[in-house]
């Protein structure tokens, strides 16, 4: 037929939730690029072509899922330019085919959590103290104005063990 397509579509940059910009890999945006093409009938195959360091684990999740959605209906063929590491990489796995230089750095699925303590800066630097209620225990678990308390830090942990665990599982068994 002389309407078929092929759509290739470009990622590049840190992968982010929303819209991204234009060197970003925003979730909202490339959702939605990867489910035209999926719904596009003149569409046969899709090639994505995917060069990122990783960033946001839930917009990589979010991608992960269209292109999941995709080759269930028309071939998804991956193409890695530099780098496809940690969520980069994740987007890329769930494709029919992957093709790669051998030059392309990639793999390295990480997950991790960053909570600031500013209690000292405030009270050294600016003279701030804080006080505060709550109406449970961790109400205000990730606080900025005092460290994390032992039973925090393995909420946290517990949170980033999970995350990792389940991108690893779908990474090793290849499951939509």
């Amino acid at each position: 037929d002389g309407n078929d397509k092929i759509a290739i579509i470009y990622a590049e940059g840190d992968i982010v939730g929303g819209k991204g910009d234009e060197d970003q890999i925003g979730s909202e945006t490339f959702v939605k690029l990867l489910r035209e093409a999926r719904l596009d009938d003149d569409v046969k195959a899709i090639v994505f072509r995917v060069n990122s360091p990783g960033g946001s684990a839930l917009a990589s999740e979010e991608i992960w899922r269209e292109v999941a959605l995709a080759k269930k209906e028309k071939p998804v063929v991956l193409s890695m330019g530099d780098y496809a590491a940690s969520g980069g990489y994740y987007i890329s796995c769930n494709a029919d085919s992957i093709f790669a230089d051998a030059s392309t750095i990639t793999g390295s699925i990480g997950v991790f959590s960053i909570l600031p303590n500013m209690q000292n800066a405030f009270k050294d630097k600016l003279g701030i103290t804080f006080d505060g209620v709550k109406t449970a225990p961790y109400a205000d678990a990730g606080s900025t104005t005092r460290p994390l308390s032992e039973q925090e830090k393995k909420f946290f942990q517990a949170s980033v063990d999970t995350i990792y665990m389940r991108f690893k599982t779908r990474v090793a068994n290849g499951r939509n």
